[in-house]
């Protein structure tokens, strides 16, 4: 059971890893695209938010995922069999279900700001051109 479990606490730890590029990938396009393009203030709340969001996504779905991967075990355990195969598709569903999905959507994000910043105008000019 213990193997099993530091397994995909391993499965999440990467799948975590790609979550934080993803997000703060995001964060960094948007920092510049607010700051530099759009002339907004540099917020602070914001990036406590951010570190707050951050916290809650990685100890909220690296708990998720442990349950996940325990609620069979512990099934077995007390009897109820559940089938190897599905033990399987229940961890890989949630690391991939749930954190991937997630990763991805940051990962979207991050290229539609990469995107708009270098597609950003002012004046006719591109940003570059005004500096």
């Amino acid at each position: 059971m213990l193997e099993t479990i530091l397994h995909n606490l391993t499965n999440i730890g990467w799948a975590m890893l790609i979550f934080l590029c993803a997000y703060l990938s995001n964060v960094s396009f948007s920092l510049y695209y607010n700051i530099k393009i759009l002339l907004e203030p540099f917020s602070k709340e914001k990036l406590i938010n951010s570190g707050l969001k951050i916290a809650a996504f990685v100890c909220g779905l690296t708990l998720l995922c442990v349950a996940i991967t325990t609620l069979p075990l512990f099934a077995d355990m007390v009897g109820w069999e559940i089938p190897a195969e599905y033990v399987d598709i229940f961890s890989n569903l949630v690391i991939i279900g749930a954190v991937l999905m997630v990763s991805c959507k940051y990962i979207t994000e991050a290229f539609t700001k990469f995107k708009a910043i270098l597609d950003a105008t002012k004046e006719d000019k591109s940003y570059d051109e005004v500096k």
